[in-house]
């Protein structure tokens, strides 16, 4: 039963990676921070972050980037061992040294020479997902060339009338209502 409950929190098991220059969280102490208040932000202005843009083809998000493994990032290598042998499609990530931070630093073997993946319709869905909402609200950037980028409406667009604040859904408050007053009934 244990190894039944391991497996299913595997399955549903948040996996991230990032570059270490993206998130800066070697030179930026603050950037758990910055992730709080973005997270904060978000939640009282009602709107998510969204990611635009497409891919340059440049692979730079597939060299010298950081692994996570449970929203930490990984710092052993019995860590990763641990990791590949819970999640198979992380064997593609090689170790190639440390970050400033002490944090390890991996390259995608399935990076091809014209910087595409080998294996594009098999890649895992970290890859896919890059970059993930999650690096955003960890206090994260994206590198000045990425062809990706975040969109936030931030405090000053609302209070300076360039976007307004999205209202609460009015279906959701209506049948939140009808259910209170059939519990009060």
């Amino acid at each position: 039963m244990r190894e039944q409950v391991k497996k299913s929190r595997r399955k549903n098991q948040d996996f991230n990676y990032a570059r270490p220059g993206a998130l800066d969280m070697d030179v930026n102490q603050f950037a758990p921070l910055i992730g709080l208040f973005r997270r904060f932000r978000s939640l009282v202005l009602r709107r998510e972050v969204e990611v635009v843009g497409r891919c340059n083809l440049c692979g730079k998000c597939c060299r010298s980037i950081l692994l996570s493994d449970g929203g930490r990032w990984l710092r052993r290598m019995s860590r990763f061992e641990r990791l590949v042998a819970e999640a198979p499609e992380h064997d593609r990530f090689r170790p190639i040294g440390r970050s400033e931070g002490g944090r390890l630093l991996f390259d995608c073997a399935m990076l091809a020479g014209d910087n595409t993946c080998s294996c594009h319709d098999a890649r895992p869905a970290l890859c896919s997902n890059y970059p993930s909402k999650s690096l955003y609200y960890k206090g994260g950037r994206l590198l000045d060339d990425c062809g990706y980028t975040y969109r936030a409406v931030t405090f000053r667009d609302v209070l300076l009338g360039r976007k307004p604040l999205r209202p609460p859904d009015f279906s959701a408050l209506l049948q939140r209502e009808i259910e209170l007053k059939k519990d009060g009934s």
